[in-house]
């Protein structure tokens, strides 16, 4: 038996109507006239502000909140991008952009966040006339689960406001690791006036997070599961997770659908036993299967009689009613719940 319910949506699916309108718009300007007209005031190395107010509105036509940068490319001459800002709201949205550009080219690629500079210590950022060295930044870090919490200093950090260090810090981290690294294995951040102990470089920070991303994924590719055990309002609760949980690296799936479904096997704690649990499984990989490349299976918990499967789709494809139709092949009681949650706060406190 199964119980279906969604959050609201409707204003949800007219907005992502405009901005598919504003994004072939976009693309096709672009592959017009765009590309070419601006290779060329990027080569000459001078943007008129009437060019830069042009493109800026053709990106607000899509969402306000998006910005827009160019820089050197790795794999082109110029790499444009259209970053959400560390806007969860908005992180579907600027994936929608880059999913519908042309193919890279020689002289245009094409990003939805900040990528990382080929050495961050040799960059520079000037800001209210002051010119940040990459290579003046000592940063001390601190394991915290499948996340590290960061403390930055630079030497005019003394001499600039809170708003300025605090510009810096981020900006010197999205240079560093880029944008996406940035918010799925950074935790807390600090701009500090003094240099942390056993501080190190820019390039030692990098290294930190390559080695925390290989230690979470799998030979395949894919991201580890974690096992949890706690307490919750009806006893012991039993949890896997992906890790890393992060909204970041799967932008497009912004709807969170949440499977429940009551088992019959349990001990005196309400964790499911076999055959209950073999079945839980089963279920796990049916709705694995009908999500596809859709979506995703991120997390679930049991605890008295019941295993709460997390689930996060692409709210522009039909995922939620193939799930729901492989949850109505559930022996027991079921029940489908989806909301609207682009920065995946439904999972947060699975979060390692």
């Amino acid at each position: 038996m199964g119980i279906f319910g969604r959050g609201k949506g409707q204003g949800r699916s007219e907005a992502r109507r405009r901005q598919a309108g504003a994004i072939q718009d976009f693309w096709q300007w672009w592959q017009e006239s765009g590309s070419r007209d601006w290779a060329n005031l990027v080569g000459e190395g001078t943007i008129p502000d009437a060019a830069v107010e042009d493109l800026s509105g053709r990106v607000h036509a899509i969402d306000p909140g998006l910005s827009w940068e160019t820089a050197a490319g790795s794999e082109s001459m110029h790499v444009l991008v259209v970053s959400p800002e560390g806007d969860p709201e908005l992180r579907a949205v600027a994936r929608r952009w880059r999913d519908a550009a042309p193919e890279a080219d020689l002289v245009w690629s094409y990003a939805d966040s900040r990528p990382p500079v080929a050495d961050p210590q040799d960059h520079a950022l000037v800001i209210d006339e002051r010119r940040f060295e990459g290579g003046q930044v000592v940063v001390g870090v601190q394991r915290r689960g499948s996340r590290v919490d960061v403390v930055l200093h630079h030497p005019l950090f003394p001499e600039v406001p809170e708003q300025v260090r605090t510009q810096v810090m981020f900006l010197m981290l999205d240079v560093t690791l880029g944008e996406q690294q940035t918010e799925t294995w950074i935790g807390e951040l600090t701009a500090s006036e003094v240099p942390p102990l056993d501080g190190f470089g820019l390039t030692g920070l990098r290294a930190v997070v390559r080695d925390l991303a290989a230690e979470f994924t799998t030979d395949t590719g894919e991201p580890a599961w974690a096992l949890m055990e706690g307490s919750g309002p009806l006893g012991p609760v039993l949890a896997a997770a992906e890790v890393p949980l992060a909204a970041a690296m799967n932008p497009a799936l912004s709807e969170h659908v949440l499977v429940e479904a009551a088992y019959g096997h349990r001990n005196e704690a309400g964790l499911p036993l076999d055959p209950s649990l073999t079945e839980l499984r089963e279920l796990e990989e049916e709705l694995r299967r009908a999500a596809g490349p859709d979506g995703r299976v991120v997390a679930h918990e049991s605890s008295a009689g019941v295993r709460r499967l997390h689930l996060y789709v692409d709210p522009a494809t039909d995922a939620v009613p193939r799930i729901e139709q492989a949850v109505r092949g559930w022996g027991g009681t079921a029940r489908v719940r989806t909301d609207d949650d682009p920065g995946w706060a439904e999972v947060a406190h699975l979060r390692g």
